[in-house]
């Protein structure tokens, strides 16, 4: 159905159907790798798994974005950001967040063991800036409609986070 949405639908649209929904499979994606990340540190290979589809699936939605609703045009889409953020530079956020997330994905397939063996701070570093531009892209920033789904993503994240910590007290 999205598919054929795609090919009928062809006028540029900022909403444009397989746009929307492929970021919110983007979002979907990246909370279920979090998810994973938090409550089964185990599942390495399922959890690579997702985070390596969330990107793909990054990538497919920047394409399919300049596509269908900025007609290719890097101007529209700095437009669309100052439109939407108020800034239209902070589109070097969006590339930075792509850059980042798929630099770690490269460093997971790549070099698991040093991914796993880099220091605390730089995975906080990493995941507290991935956050901070989807909880910016999703709660503030997001569709009106979606926002408290969005924020109680978050908040059930960050739940999962803290009793995944009282937890390893516990355990220490």
């Amino acid at each position: 159905m999205l598919v054929a949405t795609m090919w009928i639908d062809l006028e540029l649209n900022l909403r444009h159907p397989i746009v929307v929904t492929s970021a919110e499979l983007v979002v979907a994606l990246i909370a279920m790798g979090w998810c994973s990340m938090i409550v089964k540190p185990s599942a390495v290979g399922f959890t690579r798994f997702v985070w390596t589809l969330g990107v793909l699936t990054l990538l497919l939605h920047i394409i399919l974005a300049f596509w269908l609703a900025h007609g290719w045009s890097h101007n529209a889409a700095v437009e669309h950001v100052r439109e939407v953020g108020g800034f239209g530079g902070g589109i070097v956020v969006n590339y930075l967040f792509a850059l980042i997330w798929m630099a770690d994905v490269v460093w997971w397939w790549i070099n698991p063991v040093s991914r796993a063996n880099r220091p605390r701070w730089m995975g906080w570093l990493i995941h507290g800036f991935l956050a901070f531009v989807v909880f910016n892209a999703t709660v503030i920033f997001g569709p009106s409609e979606r926002r408290a789904i969005y924020g109680a993503m978050f908040l059930a994240l960050a739940i999962l986070g803290l009793s995944r910590r009282v937890e390893f007290k516990k355990t220490r």
